[in-house]
């Protein structure tokens, strides 16, 4: 089964890619470049990738730092930093990257169809849910419908197997699967360690504990 991941070197996507490769998909990971202000996601990306020795397409879309405004993109916004869980989603707010999963996932169909795949994953989970509309079930069914259409293929698919579960649950299903969870990489600030204070740190953390498994990552704070 020929798959295409959208894959950012993320705990989400990494996890997913073990449980596709487990199910016996030949996984084709795509990590994409949107102007993020720093690299070391996609530097897990390709770690990960050379260490299963997979075929890893890199696609840089960095112009598109000046549409998608975002304090992951926008040198002018601030990371904001997560003092309390009570002020976590509100500070999740600057982090939406507008659009950003229908972007890539077009991008990935596209691929898809060039390689003869049928299957398009990316790695939302159900804890993205009320923040981020690109991430929702409602979301993937109706991009699905619209890919099936977009490439005449009835039999085109995109999913996300985690939207109906909490990052928590994908940590016990990654833990399970013997994921190199310290490659990973989630921080918002991009500096040598993660920074443990942004919400993508505080999430990370929260499911580790939640799911009782140890967390190998090295925090600043």
């Amino acid at each position: 089964m020929k798959s295409i991941l959208i894959f950012s070197g993320g705990l989400d996507s990494t996890t997913l890619l073990y449980k596709l490769q487990h199910e016996g998909h030949e996984v084709f990971p795509m990590t994409f470049l949107y102007g993020q202000k720093h690299c070391k996601e996609s530097e897990s990306a390709k770690e990960i990738c050379q260490n299963l020795t997979l075929s890893h397409k890199v696609i840089d879309l960095s112009p598109l730092q000046t549409v998608l405004d975002s304090a992951l993109t926008n040198p002018n916004i601030s990371i904001p930093a997560v003092p309390s869980s009570a002020q976590f989603y509100e500070t999740l707010k600057t982090t939406v990257v507008p659009n950003r999963n229908a972007i890539f996932l077009s991008i990935g169909a596209g691929y898809a169809q060039s390689i003869g795949a049928k299957n398009i994953f990316f790695a939302a989970h159900y804890s993205d849910r009320g923040m981020y509309p690109d991430c929702r079930e409602e979301f993937i069914s109706a991009f699905e419908n619209m890919t099936k259409l977009s490439l005449g293929d009835d039999d085109a698919s995109v999913s996300s197997p985690f939207a109906t579960i909490k990052k928590s649950e994908v940590v016990k299903i990654g833990h399970s699967l013997n994921v190199p969870f310290e490659l990973t990489w989630s921080c918002y600030e991009g500096k040598h360690r993660h920074c443990g204070r942004c919400s993508a740190c505080r999430e990370r953390k929260t499911a580790f504990k939640e799911a009782n498994v140890t967390d190998p990552t090295e925090y600043s704070e």
